[in-house]
């Protein structure tokens, strides 16, 4: 490479380091504000900023690919699908969050009924995207991985929704896979690129992480075995709320074909406990 070559080069690449940067910002501000359920608006001028950086970053990847020697460019591409895997993955998000915020403003409001915001792609986004198509909204349940109780629901509507979709590819369901995952759910697959074979390994990762029987009966166990003591029999409140969590993790272990029977000369001394005493007697 030539020394003017190599000066263009050197000065995109630097362009380039801040442009990720923006892209990467303006996805942590995107996620933020989701988190912190923002109107629909806001998270729409977000999504709309983020396009613009990720077309001006896409536009460096394609100079800086030209300009590279071809020990450099498998590296590159690698790099460059990463960002575009996070792109995807919030445009999916920010598509769901805004149609789900619209479809409630609905519900609580006929007289006035709100128009959906849809996010659109323009043709340079498009482009960038050929091999990725816009795929079918689907209301998805996201999972964290912090009550793994609520994993077999959330596998069951997932499978059932976008797994089972012979309408979709491995590529698209993986897709969708990360955009429903979040916390320790999306640590468990993060560096895992947007691929047919990697999409195998994620269900497998998250089914042995999370999915295991022996892992939820622990979880429910455990909840049983820590319930908060009412003291006053008067808190109806808190005597409600007792109840509900002794029905919600007795129900759990049932559905995991756990009997009462194999776990109540346990479970009734806890409970003596956990109830005021003049209950009790």
């Amino acid at each position: 490479m030539d020394a003017a070559n190599k000066a263009i080069l050197e000065r995109t690449k630097k362009t380039r380091s801040v442009s990720r940067s923006l892209v990467t910002k303006q996805i942590n501000k995107l996620e933020s504000e989701i988190s912190n359920t923002a109107d629909k608006t806001t998270v729409h001028e977000i999504y709309m900023q983020l396009i613009s950086k990720f077309e001006e970053l896409s536009t460096l990847d394609k100079e800086i690919e030209n300009l590279i020697d071809i020990e450099s460019l498998e590296e590159e591409i690698v790099t460059r699908e990463e960002y575009r895997d996070k792109f995807i993955i919030w445009k999916i998000r920010a598509e769901r969050y805004v149609e789900s915020v619209s479809n409630t403003a609905i519900q609580n409001s006929v007289e006035n009924q709100p128009q959906n915001i849809t996010l659109p792609l323009n043709s340079t986004v498009s482009s960038i995207l050929t091999n990725q198509p816009r795929l079918p909204k689907l209301t998805l349940e996201s999972f964290s991985g912090k009550d793994i109780s609520s994993f077999p629901s959330f596998w069951a509507r997932f499978k059932s929704a976008v797994h089972e979709n012979s309408s979709l590819n491995d590529v698209d369901k993986f897709s969708y896979l990360k955009s429903v995952v979040t916390s320790d759910a999306e640590l468990a697959i993060r560096g895992l690129t947007l691929t047919s074979e990697n999409y195998a390994k994620a269900m497998k990762i998250l089914e042995n992480r999370f999915g295991r029987k022996e892992l939820i009966v622990d979880f429910h166990m455990n909840r049983l075995l820590n319930l908060t003591p009412v003291r006053k029999s008067f808190d109806v409140i808190a005597l409600r709320k007792l109840y509900d969590q002794l029905e919600i993790n007795i129900r759990g272990l049932e559905s995991l074909e756990i009997s009462p029977d194999s776990y109540s000369c346990l479970l009734f001394p806890i409970i003596m406990k956990a109830i005021p005493l003049d209950l009790a007697h």
